[in-house]
């Protein structure tokens, strides 16, 4: 009777064969939803107090605003719902919209807005999620949560990282999109699930609407789902299909930023090329010689690689370029799909390379002239790369895990012994909010301020409004149309204080029309800024 039963079908593995095929794909899609790791809870605590640890540092030392770009960027966020005009469109060009949506419910709440402290709670919860995501990519990849927690410490330990994080800079929400964006990338190309797929497709789309680097970040990411469909998804027609969804989700963010630059502005490449945009203000860079990365490959390695040695530490990023090597030189089975994940990981160091080279960006370092610091942070783009290799060399030979934390202790011991270079760049260098000196006049405007509207060009005076301390919605700024278009023309009748800068809008319509401003008079030169108060 034994023999009656049908052979095989007790076998689970060949019973599975037996079943529709549809079935079989939704049994191996929760299979692999099953798989899904989570951070334990030891990593969410060690994360979430580091960052409140820094950020509570940050505070008590006043270097929460010490970047003019952090004021600027809770400006732009406070305009939402403080200003003569209202709404989205306050946002601007250029700089892309996520992190200002990100920061306006709290911007709102005036001392949240004024202290800095909105721009912490969002790049903190951002810097947490990018930590923990961090580690479950590693244990996505090595199985082994001791290499996990070596490539965290590389992240977490990181003091340029920690103190970005306390800031309302948008470093840290870029790098929350991207290593979410890596993650479900790797996640998909063990599963071919669809999704991890759309996941991975929808963070890209935050991340380029984030920073430009996340653009870099979407090419990267097409490039590695085509080839990778090509290699291991023998569907028919997957490919084609995996690439078309990645791209109309991801790359759906630029079509938008496209879209909102015609419709604001009437030109869907605003961002690109006005007067407020990086090529606008790299080009008076290049005039007086101060853009040598532009045009030179050698310069422009050079300046990023000092960069990249003294936000990461030249110890970390050595283990991270030597950890890296040896994972792709070494065979093992997750040798080829470690290979994208790190390129993918490498995709905004390289847009900051190109960027350089192009003359988009201008990052200065005391090694290189013309010296000094400037957007010094760029540099923290790397450290992803080199927390994975890390880790990743750990969960190959476990032998390497004191190793490596004895090289991230010292690293950080390192950096420890003087001012990180983020730190001293948002304090004496050009990124300063004081590099303008504007305190001293802001803080005269403060005191002797009795009602009336301020013009002042925003692009070059927003540090001098952040220390003012008054409602944004007291100053007369570019994107307040029509009252802008009104002040300049005739500013005796709709402004009671004019603040110039050198070669900002006022100051030139002040130049080329001296007799529309004959009733305001200079009441406080500090440096470069001049304030001017209308008499009756």
């Amino acid at each position: 009777m034994a023999l009656a039963r049908p052979i095989g079908l007790s076998h689970p593995r060949l019973a599975a064969l037996s079943l529709p095929r549809r079935r079989r794909v939704a049994n191996s899609a929760s299979a692999a939803r099953a798989q899904e790791i989570s951070a334990p809870l030891a990593v969410v605590v060690t994360v979430v107090a580091a960052a409140i640890a820094a950020s509570v540092w940050s505070a008590r030392t006043h270097s929460m605003v010490v970047y003019g770009d952090a004021r600027a960027h809770l400006n732009v966020a406070r305009h939402v719902t403080d200003g003569l005009r209202t709404g989205l469109t306050q946002l601007g060009s250029v700089w892309l919209p996520v992190p200002h949506l990100l920061l306006v419910p709290l911007t709102a709440v005036r001392p949240l807005w004024h202290s800095g402290a909105a721009g912490a709670i969002v790049s903190g919860l951002c810097f947490a999620y990018t930590a923990i995501r961090l580690f479950t990519l590693v244990v996505e990849l090595t199985k082994s949560r001791l290499a996990a927690w070596v490539a965290l410490a590389v992240l977490v330990a990181n003091l340029n990282m920690l103190y970005v994080q306390s800031t309302a800079l948008t470093e840290p929400v870029l790098l929350a999109f991207f290593v979410g964006t890596v993650y479900h990338v790797a996640r998909w190309m063990r599963t071919l699930s669809v999704r991890d797929l759309v996941w991975a497709a929808m963070l890209a789309f935050c991340a380029t609407l984030t920073r430009y680097e996340g653009w870099a970040l979407l090419a990267a990411s097409l490039a590695v789902v085509a080839v990778w469909s090509r290699l291991a998804d023998r569907r028919r027609k997957s490919g084609q299909a995996n690439v078309f969804l990645f791209a109309l989700v991801g790359g759906y963010g630029i079509v938008l930023w496209f879209v909102y630059n015609l419709v604001i502005f009437g030109d869907a490449l605003y961002f690109l090329h006005s007067s407020y945009s990086a090529q606008a203000i790299n080009g008076s860079q290049a005039q007086f010689g101060l853009l040598g990365t532009k045009g030179d490959i050698l310069e422009s390695v050079l300046t990023y690689g000092w960069d990249m040695i003294g936000v990461v530490g030249p110890i970390v990023l050595v283990a991270g370029v030597v950890s890296a090597v040896v994972l792709l030189c070494v065979r093992s089975p997750e040798q080829r799909r470690t290979a994208f994940v790190l390129a993918l990981l490498l995709a905004p160091v390289g847009f900051e390379f190109l960027s350089l080279y192009l003359g988009q960006t201008t990052i200065r370092v005391p090694q290189r002239p013309p010296h000094g610091m400037w957007n010094d942070r760029y540099g923290l783009m790397v450290l992803p790369f080199c927390a994975v290799a890390v880790g990743g060399l750990v969960g190959r030979w476990r032998w390497t895990a004191p190793v490596l934390a004895a090289v991230t202790a010292a690293g950080v011991a390192i950096m420890a012994l003087g001012t990180p270079l983020t730190l001293a760049d948002g304090r004496t260098g050009t990124s300063s909010a004081a590099a303008g000196h504007p305190e001293l006049a802001a803080a005269y405007l403060h005191h002797n301020y009795r009602g009336g509207e301020v013009l002042a060009d925003d692009s070059s005076a927003s540090a001098f409004m952040f220390a003012a301390d008054l409602d944004l919605r007291q100053f007369v700024t570019v994107g307040f149309h029509p009252y802008w278009e009104r002040a300049l023309a005739s500013p005796s009748t709709n402004v009671a204080w004019t603040v110039a800068f050198p070669g900002d809008a006022v100051s030139r319509d002040m130049s080329a029309h001296p007799d529309r401003f004959a009733r305001f008079h200079l009441v406080m030169t500090d440096g470069p800024i001049k304030v001017y108060e209308r008499t009756s």
